[in-house]
């Protein structure tokens, strides 16, 4: 489990850490501008981050005997369409940045890992004051999500599931990151309980889960990242600068099973929902121009709390898959297509 854990860490981390160096240069074009770029920068790994999370489930319509268990690791890939590679600059509709160079297409987080366009900012009087190059992509356009959990048979014909990893802080790159995981999901077997249903060769059973990430990643935006010459520094930051990220996701549906000797053939659909919001909170700097063609940096002008996202996904998701019972242990495969698709695989160890 531990070492899961640590899977589970580096997927959070790759989307914290990076956007740690780089997405926080948004905010020299101001709050409004900001908001826009991260949001259509960080989309496609918010969206993969839902439809992972409430993979992975269930592999059978079947139930356990009262008191049985399994113990479930698996790896859902998420793939993200050609579509959400790249984003439009000129879509945006931004107000104190504009495209210097380099075109109006960038990479999202999930694209190409260049440069993106040289983007010019201005203050509100139209004066050039900074110029930054939109972060490069991770070029990871299948985003891995593993998850371990346990199911229960505590009442007749329905399983109750768990998933957790306690919050705990770590150490990456020098900065401190928290992260806690945890998720309940609930089985049925109703077809059991049909007198004339349940003498059917199948399983068919309702489901219902809900799963809840919580992470947080120390910043380090300071003046000097501006990298201009001639300016008046007055700015202090006592406070603290954090990423946070929260995210929550809930599934019910159905979900049907037939079981062939040793394999099972497996069919659900169900209603997905996702909901992910990153903040940008504490105190940044921001520069201006002055008069005698210097710049200065101030506590007054300064960025409090400047991005708020939310990101919300509601969709039909369905699944299919293979399972493949040997002795205590089962190997299973399935495909899910929900807002992207994805391919999901694991071992479950079961006493029925």
């Amino acid at each position: 489990m531990k070492r899961l854990t640590l899977l589970v860490l580096m997927v959070f981390t790759m989307q914290l850490a990076f956007s740690q160096t780089d997405v926080v240069q948004f905010l020299k074009g101001g709050k409004a501008d900001a908001s826009k770029l991260v949001q259509a920068y960080l989309e496609p790994y918010a969206f993969a981050l839902g439809d992972g999370l409430n993979n992975g489930w269930c592999s059978s319509a079947a139930s356990h005997k009262l008191f049985g268990f399994d113990l479930t690791v698996s790896l859902s890939g998420i793939q993200i369409p050609e579509s959400a590679l790249s984003f439009d600059i000129s879509k945006l509709n931004l107000s104190n940045m504009v495209v210097e160079s380099g075109g109006n297409i960038a990479p999202t987080i999930a694209g190409k890992d260049v440069a993106g366009p040289k983007i010019l900012v201005k203050d509100n009087e139209g004066n050039s004051i900074a110029t930054f190059n939109t972060p490069n992509g991770l070029a990871m356009d299948l985003v891995p999500v593993p998850m371990a959990q346990v199911g229960f048979g505590l009442l007749p014909y329905t399983d109750v599931i768990g998933r957790y990893v306690p919050e705990k802080t770590y150490s990456y790159n020098n900065d401190q990151m928290k992260l806690g995981f945890w998720g309940v999901g609930v089985k049925h077997n109703f077809l059991k309980w049909i007198p004339v249903l349940k003498q059917l060769p199948l399983d068919a059973s309702i489901f219902a889960s809900y799963s809840e990430v919580n992470a947080q990643s120390e910043l380090s935006f300071t003046p000097e990242d501006y990298g201009v010459d001639n300016v008046s520094i007055t700015f202090t930051n006592n406070e603290g600068q954090f990423l946070k990220v929260k995210t929550n996701t809930s599934k019910f549906g159905l979900i049907v099973s037939k079981k062939l000797s040793i394999i099972t053939v497996f069919a659900g659909i169900a209603q997905s929902t996702s909901e992910s919001t990153i903040d940008l909170v504490g105190k940044y700097p921001v520069l201006t121009k002055v008069d005698n063609g210097g710049y200065e940096i101030t506590n007054e002008s300064a960025l409090i709390d400047p991005i708020a996202l939310k990101f919300k996904n509601h969709n039909i998701s369905m699944d299919a898959g293979l399972r493949v019972k040997l002795a205590f242990l089962s190997i299973f495969g399935s495909i899910s297509k929900s807002e992207y698709t994805s391919y999901n695989a694991g071992l479950s160890l079961s006493v029925r």
